[in-house]
């Protein structure tokens, strides 16, 4: 653990599917490129496909949650700003190994972006579970007792599921073996912790 009771919050089935199928739609219209990483583009780290969208109304869709997970947790992180959300096919094959979200504090002329971390990362859940095999999300800590642990979020699997977590969690998302995952990703910016 990480010194907090819960290492992440999630809610079961909060959009429905037709708001899911939506995104989907949005997202159809944006470029789509291979997901890469600072660090890497090597597709031993990473295998998927990605396309940014920033799109109020879905800022108006998952920020509710942000602020509940927040709250219902009480990490109670500072947090005012979205990055773009990133829409992630994930085919056969395709995975993200072990990583955490966390970033160099922004460099930016925008104010709203200037000299602030990723604190709170969302996952959002846009297929329906009996589309895929494979691609489970999981996530690894030490337990008290100083073991390594790893988590799968089993109810992640459900469409319209999101799950909220600090952004320096470790985790990933495991190879697709049958099917198409898709998901929508979000990181909430704040200054830095003091």
């Amino acid at each position: 653990m990480l010194g907090f009771e819960h290492n992440y919050w999630y809610f079961i089935k909060a959009i429905n599917p037709q708001k899911c199928q939506e995104i989907i739609e949005c997202a159809s219209e944006k470029i789509h490129k291979a997901g890469t990483t600072d660090d890497s583009n090597d597709q031993d780290y990473r295998k998927s496909t990605v396309a940014w969208i920033s799109d109020s109304k879905i800022y108006d869709l998952l920020n509710p949650f942000i602020h509940a997970a927040n709250n219902n947790s009480e990490w109670n992180f500072q947090w005012d700003w979205n990055e773009p959300c990133q829409f992630t096919i994930y085919n056969k094959g395709d995975y993200y190994q072990w990583h955490n979200d966390i970033i160099p504090r922004i460099a930016s002329s925008n104010k709203n972006l200037s000299n602030k971390i990723r604190k709170l990362s969302l996952t959002l859940q846009l297929t329906n579970p009996s589309e895929y095999e494979g691609g489970d999300f999981q996530f690894r800590w030490l337990s008290k007792k100083g073991r390594l642990k790893t988590t799968t979020v089993k109810n992640l699997k459900d469409i319209g599921t999101i799950i909220v977590f600090p952004s320096f969690m470790l985790h990933r998302v495991t190879p697709v073996t049958r099917g198409i995952r898709q998901s929508l990703v979000n990181w909430s910016l704040g200054k830095d912790f003091e």
